[in-house]
Order: structure tokens, then C-alpha cells, then sequence
């Protein structure tokens, strides 16, 4: 069985995801026949150019932009830029909307919504979104109600990097304690959408974290070992080829 090993940065990472969800077939018959909603985001950056590129449109956004908050380093700065709405793509036209609960509002079956997280259980392709807002819960509480009300698929394009220990329960539970303090944790009604899955998807092979960590641009990045599929299946070629394109993505600046 073939291997190839490569290291991902995090802004690689991104990358890799975009593409990967281009592949999706609900995303693409979303995008033709429905509506996709991209709520705003480091992750959703590339993914809200990535499907913007698909259906032809010369629009594009960027990180100062789109994002509704951002973690950095202690004593950094982050560059200010107006936000210009959340982005929505209904039948293949694209549009940005400052009201996220009417976009959502809107969603009927076969919509999708994209929303990155914060936190990762990669065995249970679940994840978890970090709230600061004291009032309504940020946007993810709007963008559960269509998923529940109305079985609007919601998927998560989140790196490996955001990966956890716990059962993203017990970390719900210690963090939205009656008692806690500080920021709480929501655990989506999604499904989390990684590099791993980004590769299944694009190249038929499987991959697997085999070490995390760097300087220099190379913090949060992972060595993944990827084989063929155990069928068989798989192109380690197309792989390698991929990997190509992507590695050496410029580091994310906001």
C-alpha cells in the first residue's frame, strides 16, 4: 500500500477544506437549485470564495472583512474593515444580507448552511462554537433553528488544529455551568467538515494526524501519513498533486 507523508499549515488547511466542500453534492445542488448560507469566519473565508468562484461571480471577501471575531495572540492587532453581511447564494446568485435571522428564516429542505467552530472531536465528526454573546447566543443559535425547525443541513468547515480531548458534552458542561464564568460552548447540530474529510472527498485516500506543531508560520500545523483507501481505492498521485497547490498558502492576517 502507498503512503505519502506532508505537513498542512493551518492556512493550508483552509484551503484544502474549501475545495473539499466544492465537492460536497448537497453543497452543489444547493448552489443550482437552493440556497447556501455562509456565515462569516476565518475557515468560511475561503469557503465563501471558493463557491462564490464556482458559480461565476467576480466577487470576493476577505479576512480584515469577514469575520465576527477572531482569536489571536496576546498584544496582537487585528485590522478593521466594515462587514459586509453575511453571505448568501441562492440559485447561484450571491448576495450579502445584514439580518442573519431572516436569511435563516428563509432556509427551507436541501438549503445548507456553512459555519466554522471552534472546537473539535474528530472521532464523532462533531463540533463546537465558543460563545461571548451575553444576549442572543451569537450566530449560531440563529443558524440552529432552520437545521432543527426545518432539517436545513448544517455543516462545519473546521481545521484539525481546533481538535479536542473531552466529549464535546463534558466540555459543554463544564463550560455552561450555573457557577462558570467566562466564555460557553455550544455544540452544533452539524457535521464537522475537516482537511481529513477534504481528502476522502477529493482523492479517495485516508489520512491520519501523525504529529502537530511549528514555528514560524507553522504553528497549529499537522504531519498527516495518507494511504489508499482499505478497498483499494485512492490516488496517491492526485494526492501529492493537491498537496502541491496548497502547501504553501500565505499565513492568514486579519
Amino acid at each position: 500500500m502507498s503512503h505519502y507523508q506532508f505537513y498542512l499549515t493551518p492556512a493550508a488547511g483552509k484551503r484544502l477544506i474549501a475545495k473539499g466542500l466544492l465537492k460536497r453534492p448537497e453543497i452543489r445542488d444547493a448552489l443550482k437549485n437552493g440556497t447556501v448560507l455562509v456565515i462569516a469566519g476565518t475557515t468560511n473565508v475561503y469557503a465563501a470564495n471558493a463557491l462564490l468562484e464556482a458559480v461565476g461571480s467576480d466577487v470576493r471577501v476577505t479576512f480584515p472583512a469577514f469575520h465576527k471575531g477572531v482569536t489571536v495572540a496576546p498584544g496582537a492587532k487585528t485590522t478593521v474593515q466594515p462587514f459586509p453581511g453575511q453571505l448568501v447564494i441562492e440559485k447561484g446568485q450571491p448576495r450579502f444580507v445584514d439580518d442573519l435571522g431572516a436569511a435563516c428564516d428563509a432556509l427551507q429542505h436541501g438549503d445548507v448552511i456553512l459555519k466554522g467552530a471552534n472546537a473539535l472531536d474528530l472521532k464523532a465528526r462533531t463540533a463546537a462554537i465558543l460563545i461571548g454573546n451575553n444576549e442572543m447566543g451569537g450566530t449560531i443559535m440563529e443558524a440552529s433553528r432552520p437545521v432543527l425547525a426545518r432539517r436545513v443541513k448544517l455543516i462545519l468547515p473546521v481545521g484539525v488544529e481546533k481538535r479536542v480531548d473531552l466529549p464535546l458534552s463534558e466540555l459543554t458542561a463544564r463550560l455552561n455551568a450555573p457557577d462558570g464564568h467566562g466564555l460557553r460552548l455550544f455544540e452544533a447540530p452539524g457535521e464537522a467538515f475537516t482537511e481529513l474529510d477534504a481528502i476522502r472527498l477529493l482523492t479517495g485516500c485516508e489520512a491520519v494526524i501523525v504529529s502537530s506543531g511549528g514555528v514560524n508560520g507553522g504553528e497549529g500545523g499537522v504531519y498527516l501519513d495518507a494511504s489508499e483507501a482499505a478497498d483499494g481505492t485512492g490516488d496517491i498521485d492526485a494526492l501529492k498533486a493537491l498537496i502541491r497547490e496548497i502547501a504553501k498558502e500565505p499565513l492568514t492576517f486579519v
